[in-house]
């Protein structure tokens, strides 16, 4: 499994986040990641899944959304994070990802979400732009 922090711009802050690719390139595709509230790209199932996921073929994206953590702090003193985070951020910024796996050749990934990631799961299956909209939607 090849791994690969990135960060995918947005129209604010950029979303930190890893890439996970089978050794041979992704043969069944890709998947989201979303993370719970309060959470990030690097704990719980966005994790522990990339091995699995990856031996089965698929590549992985796994980001942090602006709303990752409780608060956190960037290059400056400037508060951000979940004590911040609305709806309308948490959809677009998986609307982000997907449109960056999508620039990679990896339109139309499954959607798995755990706990808030898995609310924000749906609507990334309904509003995302029709090159890069996920096709299924998994979550508790």
């Amino acid at each position: 499994m090849r791994t690969q922090l990135v960060s995918i711009p947005t129209d604010t802050v950029p979303l930190d986040g890893t890439f996970y690719e089978p050794e041979n390139g992704a043969t069944a595709g890709a998947v989201l990641l979303f993370h719970r509230n309060t959470m990030n790209f690097y704990v719980g199932a966005p994790r522990f899944l990339p091995p699995a996921l990856t031996a089965l073929g698929f590549a992985c994206l796994a980001f942090n959304r602006r709303g990752h953590d409780i608060l956190s702090i960037r290059d400056s003193r400037a508060a951000e994070g979940a004590a911040f985070q609305t709806t309308a951020e948490g959809i677009a910024d998986n609307r982000y990802a997907a449109d960056w796996l999508a620039a990679r050749g990896l339109p139309h990934p499954v959607v798995i979400g755990h706990s808030n990631g898995g609310m924000l799961a749906v609507p990334a299956c309904r509003r995302s732009s029709a090159d890069a909209r996920p096709r299924a939607a998994v979550g508790p």
